[in-house]
């Protein structure tokens, strides 16, 4: 008598339907890593996205106007001191900032070597005041709020007397025939500041427009 062998493959297609479902779970862990990753790297860059927006705009000055006031010139009719009167305001989304805080800064080649070290006059804006003064008031405004258009008073000067001739004939930046200047408002610490060409032509003269 002849027997028969049947063969059973229920074992092998158990042992398949597992690794089936373990690839699956494995493929599946790492589209999951792969989403949260993609996630993170969203988030991360919707915030520096967002902190350059801010950056942008925080402590942003508008310049709506520039005029000498006041040039003085040497013996050779070249400009040693002026007075710069600026009309300025917050750009809209700027913070409330306190006067002191916003640093304002000339800087222009150095007379003597251009590939020294800039000159430059500084300050900051606690003199500043409302469109209603004369822009050389410490007391008359301690912060700064957008909407509002304010005035300040830049001294532009020589800062040393190299011959000893009790006038000021090198460093700062007065105004000088045929050179740009700089002009750099920065709120302090933030590393935010606008910038402005002062362009000065051939002849220089109080009462000029030079933004």
């Amino acid at each position: 008598m002849r027997r028969f062998v049947k063969s059973n493959d229920s074992a092998s297609v158990g042992i398949s339907a597992m690794i089936t479902f373990i690839a699956l779970v494995l493929v599946s862990a790492v589209i999951s890593i792969t989403l949260v990753s993609i996630g993170q790297e969203i988030f991360q860059s919707s915030q520096t996205d967002s902190g350059k927006t801010e950056n942008t705009i925080y402590g942003k000055v508008i310049i709506t106007s520039a005029v000498i006031t006041v040039i003085e010139f040497d013996t050779n009719n070249n400009p040693i001191q002026a007075n710069l009167f600026i009309a300025l305001e917050l750009s809209p989304g700027a913070p409330t900032i306190d006067d002191d805080l916003m640093k304002w800064m000339v800087v222009c080649p150095n007379e003597n070597d251009e590939t020294s070290a800039r000159w430059t006059n500084e300050g900051n804006l606690e003199s500043v005041t409302t469109a209603i003064g004369d822009g050389g008031d410490i007391g008359a405004v301690d912060e700064l709020v957008v909407g509002t258009v304010y005035m300040i008073n830049l001294q532009l000067s020589h800062t040393s007397d190299t011959d000893n001739d009790q006038v000021m004939d090198q460093g700062g930046c007065p105004p000088n025939y045929l050179e740009t200047h700089t002009l750099i408002f920065a709120y302090g610490g933030t590393g935010s500041y606008s910038s402005w060409d002062l362009r000065y032509d051939e002849s220089i003269s109080s009462g000029e427009v030079i933004i």
